[in-house]
């Protein structure tokens, strides 16, 4: 007679299977572990790097940071002393006059050079015991005489010995002053100037 065996055993019946086993569990677990490490020795890495670097620009800023306080050490020594700029400002300012000077006195078409020198040999020549000068003023074509003379009539013959010169002659006295001081002595002054308010 023949066996018939019947399954009562269905696929329904069956368990189902854990999603989260030992061993998946531990797979995980071994997996996030090797990340984890992988990511730990990739940021020590980098790490490490980044504090080389940092290092190197450490050491280039520290480097930098001598070599300005010794450029401002080096600019303070050179800057410039008041007190000499003046003092150079002030020797500028004589040699430019007297340079503008020396210009004026050399230029044979001024009074200042040949005038001056020529009117005071002059004056040397055309010399009058009577007449005492204490001021002569030569300039922009005018000329100044002043002093004392012993008597008022000794001015005019003193000046009237200007027509034998040779720089004073043709020269129209326009301003001519004669007064007497304490001494009974006549103080003079002849200009070919217009007086000032004149």
């Amino acid at each position: 007679m023949a066996k018939y065996s019947i399954n009562l055993l269905q696929a329904d019946l069956l368990p189902a299977k854990a999603l989260w086993t030992l061993n998946r569990v531990i797979a995980v677990w071994l997996a996030a572990l090797v990340v984890m490490l992988a990511l730990i020795f990739i940021a020590q890495m980098q790490l490490s790097r980044l504090n080389a670097v940092f290092q190197a620009e450490s050491a280039l800023n520290n480097s930098l940071n001598i070599q300005q306080q010794s450029l401002e050490s080096t600019i303070s020594a050179n800057r410039k002393d008041a007190d000499l700029l003046a003092k150079i400002n002030m020797v500028k300012l004589v040699i430019a006059n007297k340079q503008h000077l020396h210009q004026q006195l050399t230029d044979p078409t001024q009074t200042y050079s040949a005038g001056f020198s020529s009117a005071m040999v002059e004056l040397a020549e055309l010399h009058n015991k009577n007449i005492s000068l204490q001021r002569v003023n030569i300039g922009n074509g005018n000329m100044t005489f002043s002093g004392i003379a012993r008597t008022p009539d000794a001015v005019p013959n003193w000046l009237s010995g200007f027509e034998s010169s040779t720089f004073l002659s043709g020269k129209r006295f326009v301003n001519f002053s004669l007064t007497e001081n304490e001494e009974q002595l006549t103080e003079f002054v002849v200009s070919s100037a217009q007086a000032k308010g004149e």
